[in-house]
């Protein structure tokens, strides 16, 4: 009957049934009007969107509510989060990010294949390459950045020694970059020799103030008035980073040299590697084929014109940022570490989350038990975890401002384009996944943990007090060790990194570093040999009898911390010549006054140089303990003769050793001393720019002012510079080690103090777990060192465990950073020592307070409670 009834109603709807029933059918077949609505949400997915707000509101609710732990772990992860994202924005700006130009793929560099950092070209193969070439849109040619390019740059009453630029007419097209202010020269203006230049931005903005009336204005270049033109970009920093112009390169002082025409082996050595070239590839030429045809145009030269200063090739470089190996090793190195630093943080915010899980442990069954299920609760504490690390993301972009700008005033001047470090999309975008990766890193598991949980176990145990949770405590427990492992390998790196920059402050340098006063003293070009020997002179003498002088000379330069050449010596009295391929790094200065006596270096042998070496005198020099070692071992060498790198520029007057003095480390403090030969100035056909040494009875900063002003009075247009303490030289070359141990140890302190708190929190939470235990065992007769050493000796267990795998990881890890240890091994067991001493100090330290706690346990208040 009721089968029947349904035909009839399907067959005939209308009859039978009022308008009523008919509605209140179909409500008891389709479910009802709700039921249908929340279908169709959930085929549309609003549920999962409504959802998803309730879950942020939930969660910011419950933020309120708990402002320290909120706080808590906001701040650690935006200290993990900021530390790593400066690093990146250092690294990225350094390494990653292109060069400002376009189609930077396109550019090469043509250098000499044999040494392309140090060599250059010569004019007439530029031009020939340039003709012949067929991979490339243009090429252009520059002088190289040493001497060729320093002048003397005088705006208003100051003149100083500065790099510039002499570039081709068609540099600026080829790179594709415009000026921000005005125009680049033409040319017409190269070819008819008109001295107008292109400032950098740097000198725009410190010399002229951003003013855009500097177009048009006079500037003196070496006492020559130029006209600038224009201003380019900030970003714009080639060839070199510290240049102040570009000009055309035909006024350039060395253009009209007479060398440029001269083609014989007897002057093209000293004039092959003024000229440097950039080209532009043509589109869908790749490098390699550049290579091969420049190959075979080079082959073809060698043949038409032969030229013995030419070497077997020229190689074809793409341009890139150039970076000290160590310096490139070093920025990793420190990425590497705020990454351990970020597991830390993260690891400890995990701990914080389980704490915090087992006291919503029952708010959590609850949930379950009203019907809640596990994904919709994981889901929620995702959400939770996810924002926390937005905030925590938030906070540590803003941090990161602050971390770039320090990072550019306390970084080396040797990292190329970090000053154009900043918080850009990458960054951004990189904060952003390293929020979301903190959220899945400190959060899933504890989710996990908190949702398998037995709902029934958990509210029978809130009503009886039967301690709960021991899977949680486990994780914590895991979480602590792993804290301590991170942390080990952190401390282990700055610990060798320490023990390095101790290593070699403690390098004998061969002179004495206190009392010295240095400085730079250079004349405008154009001024002659008999003119500069005469102001050096006078400089000397006048110094000399200034109160609190004790000795004054100069050197052709300080410190050669540049490469060095190979050389030898072409003729020893008494044994066979020294063949070229036998050469090994050997350095020849020209000194005056007392210089050595200023160094505080004292002679092994022999005499100093005196008053009667005069020019008419036969030659002599002094030369140190490793040129002793490398030429007459186990002799005497004083009053020994040898012909090299000869002053007088024949090459065929022999030299006296007339003294030995002790090795310096002018080379660099890390490096092995170089052997060396000291000639005399009287006897020294070059006459370059000497650095003064000035050794004082008492602080030699109280000098400087007096120096300035006694060189002033001898000669009002001669150029000063880097007038500073040898202390501050010495400090200047330390500044890359400094640096780089100074950050790996306040990140390592950090991840200390994070895996401290990571104890603390483990053991405060297992006393307050373990409160009925404690007055059991103290009602029982339990003295409370027994309970004390409990708690420390749980401690000491996790800190052991910790201790072991971060030796393992620490070993793995420190065998990449070898290259910037001195005088220490990876795995130094001093370092190890100590280190696992510190971690196991902090342990018991962390641990203290929850001990101390657990002993002023009262039985009868914990068996009251329970």
């Amino acid at each position: 009957m009721t089968v029947w009834r349904r035909i009839r109603s399907w067959l005939w709807p209308i009859s039978g049934l009022s308008h009523q029933e008919a509605r209140r059918r179909a409500r008891l077949e389709l479910g009802g009007i709700e039921v249908a609505k929340e279908e169709c949400r959930e085929a549309r997915g609003t549920t999962l969107i409504e959802s998803a707000i309730q879950d942020v509101r939930f969660s910011l609710r419950m933020f309120r509510k708990n402002p320290s732990f909120t706080s808590t772990v906001v701040l650690t992860l935006a200290l993990g989060i900021g530390a790593s994202t400066s690093i990146f924005s250092v690294i990225e700006a350094v390494l990653l990010r292109p060069l400002p130009y376009p189609d930077p793929a396109q550019l090469v560099l043509m250098a000499d294949s044999q040494n392309p950092d140090d060599s250059g070209i010569l004019y007439k193969d530029f031009e020939a390459w340039k003709a012949q070439s067929q991979s490339f849109k243009d090429v252009a040619v520059y002088y190289r950045n040493s001497g060729w390019s320093r002048v003397t740059l005088t705006i208003g009453d100051e003149p100083e020694s500065v790099q510039g630029a002499f570039v081709s007419s068609n540099f600026f097209p080829l790179m594709g970059v415009a000026p921000v202010l005005g125009r680049t020269f033409t040319a017409q203006e190269e070819e008819g020799h008109e001295r107008v230049i292109v400032l950098s931005y740097a000198l725009w903005i410190n010399r002229f103030g951003r003013s855009p009336d500097v177009l048009g204005k006079s500037l003196q270049i070496d006492n020559a008035n130029s006209t600038v033109i224009g201003v380019m970009p900030e970003s714009f920093q080639f060839p070199a980073r510290d240049q102040k112009f570009w000009a055309p390169i035909s006024t350039n002082r060395w253009w009209n040299d007479p060398e440029i025409t001269i083609y014989d082996s007897n002057h093209i050595r000293s004039f092959y590697g003024r000229w440097q070239t950039i080209a532009r590839l043509r589109d869908g030429i790749p490098t390699e084929r550049a290579q091969a045809e420049m190959n075979i145009i080079f082959e073809r030269t060698l043949k038409d014109d032969p030229n013995e200063v030419r070497n077997i090739g020229i190689s074809v470089i793409p341009l890139k940022v150039r970076v000290n190996g160590n310096t490139r090793l070093a920025l990793f190195v420190l990425f590497g570490a705020v990454t351990l630093l970020l597991l830390v943080g993260c690891s400890n915010v995990a701990n914080l989350v389980l704490a915090r899980g087992v006291g919503r442990d029952r708010e959590i069954a609850l949930r379950v038990s009203l019907g809640a299920t596990r994904a919709r609760l994981l889901r929620q504490l995702l959400v939770e975890n996810t924002l926390l690390s937005l905030l925590g993301g938030t906070i540590g972009i803003m941090l990161t401002i602050v971390g770039v700008r320090g990072l550019i005033i306390f970084a080396p001047p040797d990292i190329p384009r970090i000053e154009q470090s900043h918080i850009d999309s990458a960054a951004l975008v990189f904060a952003l996944v390293l929020s979301l990766f903190c959220a899945v890193a400190f959060g899933l598991v504890p989710a996990l943990k908190v949702t398998q949980s037995n709902p029934g176990r958990i509210l029978q145990s809130a009503r009886s007090g039967i301690p709960r949770s021991a899977g949680l405590s486990y994780s914590r427990n895991a979480i602590v060790i792993v804290e301590f492992a991170l942390a080990f390998v952190l401390l282990t790196a700055s610990g060798l990194l320490v023990r390095s920059f101790l290593a070699i402050q403690s390098v004998d340098l061969g002179f004495r570093p206190e009392h010295i006063l240095t400085l730079t003293v250079t004349t405008p070009s154009g001024t002659t040999d008999a003119s500069r020997t005469h102001l050096y002179d006078s400089i000397i003498q006048r110094v000399r009898a200034l109160p609190g002088v004790q000795s004054v000379g100069a050197v052709d330069g300080l410190f050669e911390l540049g490469s060095i050449g190979t050389l030898g010596l072409r003729e020893i009295q008494g044994r066979p010549s020294e063949r070229k391929q036998h050469w090994t790094p050997l350095l020849w200065n020209t000194i005056r006054g007392d210089y050595l006596q200023a160094m505080g270096t004292p002679l092994v042998a022999g005499r100093y140089f005196s008053e009667e070496d005069g020019p008419d005198s036969p030659l002599v020099a002094i030369i140190d303990e490793s040129m002793t070692r490398r030429y007459w071992a186990g002799e005497n060498p004083i009053g020994k003769r040898f012909k090299g790198q000869d002053p007088r520029g024949n090459n065929d007057e022999w030299l006296t050793v007339i003294g030995v003095a002790k090795d310096m480390q002018r080379t660099g403090i890390e490096r092995q001393p170089v052997p060396h030969v000291f000639e005399w100035y009287r006897q020294a056909s070059s006459n370059v720019t000497p650095d003064f040494v000035v050794r004082t009875t008492g602080n030699s900063r109280v000098l400087a002012a007096a120096l300035r002003s006694t060189v002033r009075e001898v000669d009002s247009h001669a150029i000063l510079s880097l007038v500073a303490t040898m202390q501050e030289q010495l400090s200047q070359q330390l500044s890359p080690r400094r640096f780089q141990t100074q950050l790996l140890g306040l990140f390592s302190v950090i991840a200390l103090l994070l895996a401290c708190l990571g104890i603390f929190g483990t053991m405060h939470y297992s006393v307050a777990q373990r409160t009925h235990e404690i007055g059991v065992r103290l009602a029982l007769g339990a003295s409370k060192n027994d309970v004390m050493n409990s708690v420390l000796g749980r401690a000491v267990k996790l800190g052991l465990v910790g201790i072991v795998i971060g030796i393992g990881l620490a070993l793995l890890l420190t065998r990449l950073m070898v290259s910037l240890l001195f005088g220490v091994a990876p795995d130094d067991a001093l370092t190890l020592s100590c280190v696992a001493l510190l971690v196991m100090a902090t342990t018991l330290a962390a641990s203290l307070l929850p001990a101390l706690r657990a002993m002023r346990v009262d039985p009868m208040v914990a068996l009251r409670y329970e």
